[in-house]
């Protein structure tokens, strides 16, 4: 049951994978539309190229977040039972080591199951809160700003 909800949770990942390549090979085509579209409502002068908006566009516009999302999951998808199992290991030395008294601290009961879920969930939220922290440093600006500096910068 566990190894089938794993391989789902897999299938899932796949799917939403191949949805973010799709969405990065048609950026050039709907760059090339958002270009016209722009031209014919005036919003754009003739100052700036097809070229150097498609550029722009790309870098500002690129689904970048649900990427960075993507490959978030993967790593965390992909290195749980390694995290289970390394804790599991941890717990069960520790408790070896302090001389294996039956009870709550055993491996299976209720406190152990708990610690196992915090150290996941802590592990798993710390990884996201680095992804998070590079993409917003790193952050694509807005097309806005970046339409401004082409036509600013071809005077």
């Amino acid at each position: 049951m566990t190894l089938t909800i794993y391989a789902l949770m897999f299938a899932a990942l796949g799917i939403w994978g191949a949805y973010l390549l799709m969405k990065w090979r048609e950026l050039p085509h709907f760059s090339n539309a958002v270009y016209n579209s722009m031209r014919e409502k005036g919003l754009l002068s003739e100052k700036v190229e097809r070229e150097d908006f498609q550029e722009a566009f790309i870098k500002c516009e690129a689904p970048l977040a649900a990427s960075y999302r993507w490959f978030a999951a993967l790593v965390s998808l992909s290195g749980l039972p390694m995290l289970v199992s390394g804790f599991n290991f941890l717990w069960d030395s520790i408790w070896r080591f302090s001389g294996a008294q039956p009870g709550p601290l055993e491996s299976g009961y209720m406190f152990h199951i708990f610690m196992t879920f915090l150290v996941v969930m802590g592990v798993v939220v710390g990884f996201l809160y680095l992804v998070t922290s590079h993409y917003y440093r790193n952050a694509p600006p807005s097309l806005k700003s970046e339409i401004r500096r082409l036509e600013g910068d071809q005077e």
